[in-house]
């Protein structure tokens, strides 16, 4: 149990890191969670192999094009709550889920998805298990660097129900963590 409540505590610290969003590997100096911070980056290296990177420029130009892929959002839903990329073939399903989704049929072999969380870790681990663990063609499985928080930093925006978001210039009132959270995008 304890174990757990930690892994959940990084992720909250992961969910709350918007302007530290800049690097993908965690530093050793998040307070109490120190010896996790290691195990998750390199869970997170480790599942890199199986999965390509795409950085927000790339995906902006597929979107241009009209390409034919998906976005899996795999933050929570109270994170979704806070706006996601406006395209229309858009999938949520929370980082815990996603592997129930794949073995239900949801999720198919011959699509190309693009997963982002908020930093790009989660959706590591999501997509890296659809190709290690389900046999999804490494080829069809993207990671957006950096994540929504990657997305934003370029100056391109999200949308929500309540209203839109044009990169950091509507979110400067965001607290920053009292200890940043160092996060390497590979």
């Amino acid at each position: 149990m304890k174990r757990f409540l930690k892994i959940a505590g990084i992720s909250l610290m992961l969910a709350g890191s918007f302007a530290y969003a800049h690097t993908f590997k965690l530093a050793n100096t998040i307070k109490n969670l120190g010896p996790m911070v290691p195990e998750f980056n390199a869970e997170c290296k480790y599942y890199s192999q199986y999965v390509n990177f795409i950085n927000p420029d790339q995906l902006k130009k597929w979107m241009d094009e009209n390409k034919d892929f998906t976005i899996v959002d795999v933050r929570t839903k109270d994170e979704m709550k806070a706006g996601e990329i406006d395209w229309p073939d858009y999938d949520e399903y929370p980082r815990g889920v996603v592997d129930v989704y794949a073995a239900m049929g949801a999720l198919k072999k011959n699509r190309v998805y693009v997963f982002l969380c908020s930093t790009g870790h989660r959706a590591v681990l999501a997509g890296g298990e659809l190709v290690k663990w389900f046999h999804f063609p490494k080829k069809n499985i993207y990671v957006l660097r950096g994540g929504l928080n990657g997305w934003l930093a370029a100056g391109y925006p999200i949308v929500n129900t309540i209203t839109d978001f044009g990169g950091f210039n509507g979110l400067k009132a965001v607290c920053h963590p009292k200890e940043p959270i160092v996060i390497d995008q590979y």
